[in-house]
């Protein structure tokens, strides 16, 4: 989980540097093309169970990858990067409520409220009255891919273990890829230049090993072992953010922040403790 959380914040530094001058759909096709060709490699070794991931899991995961590949785009090209990874951050809570609406875990009152404390820090890191400089369309895109990415998750850890964890990949990088392609009839692409097909080919091989790192990391384990490590993502996102746009966050967001991670750590805590 800690390599998946690195990979997948560089992959959305290089994203948001191509964001910026590319559309999302170019962006999804021209990375996921590197990314299929990496994955690939990746699955190799496995090619002779390919037929075990013509599942319908499979097929949803592949779906929510695209919403969230999507949506990450989108939100990375409006809001600053530390905010897209905080928000970002409420999926854990998101998949402790569902787990227990869904009856999978037993309902506990402290983990709902810390949910809502959680939320709560979602509206002070947003401000929707008072951060005027930010579209409110790059704070709905990003927590949209956070509710992907609860979905994904969630979906991952019903997965039967027969199912490599390389062919996962593969299929959800390749169904990224073509959605990427089929958006681009919707849009006007332009020539990348050589630096925007740098960074797309970098974002490409960080999201190969980060998709393939965090599928082995939810598989096999109840997810609330390693979802604390997920939190390293917004360390290296407010590093890479300040260092790169020189981005700071503001004194309500970052107090919006410490209560997404504070509740966020509490409901792991309290999943755990019986």
């Amino acid at each position: 989980m800690l390599v998946a959380m690195c990979c997948y914040v560089f992959n959305d530094v290089f994203v948001k540097l191509a964001a910026q001058h590319l559309p999302p759909g170019q962006v999804l096709a021209v990375r996921g093309l590197f990314a299929t060709l990496f994955v690939l490699v990746v699955a190799w070794g496995a090619r002779a169970r390919w037929r075990t991931a013509l599942r319908p899991l499979v097929g949803v995961r592949c779906g929510l990858e695209i919403t969230t590949a999507l949506a990450s785009v989108l939100a990375l090209s409006l809001v600053p990067l530390a905010t897209v990874s905080t928000l970002m951050m409420t999926a854990p809570l998101m998949i402790a409520v569902t787990a227990m609406a869904l009856r999978w875990e037993p309902w506990q009152g402290s983990r709902l409220v810390a949910a809502a404390a959680g939320f709560a820090g979602v509206l002070l890191v947003i401000q929707p009255a008072t951060r005027l400089d930010v579209p409110t369309a790059g704070h709905v895109c990003a927590l949209l891919c956070a509710a992907s990415l609860a979905g994904r998750d969630l979906v991952t850890r019903r997965i039967p273990a027969g199912v490599p964890s390389s062919l996962i990949a593969a299929a959800t990088t390749l169904a990224v890829c073509l959605a990427g392609a089929l958006l681009g009839f919707t849009e006007q692409w332009i020539v990348p230049t050589q630096r925007e097909i740098a960074a797309l080919a970098a974002a490409a091989s960080c999201a190969t090993l980060g998709s393939y790192a965090l599928i082995a990391a939810c598989r096999g384990v109840d997810l609330s072992v390693v979802t604390p490590f997920r939190y390293s993502f917004i360390v290296w996102a407010l590093l890479l953010g300040y260092a790169i746009w020189g981005d700071v966050p503001q004194p309500l967001a970052a107090l919006g922040a410490v209560l997404i991670l504070a509740s966020g750590a509490f409901t792991i805590w309290a999943a755990r403790r019986p």
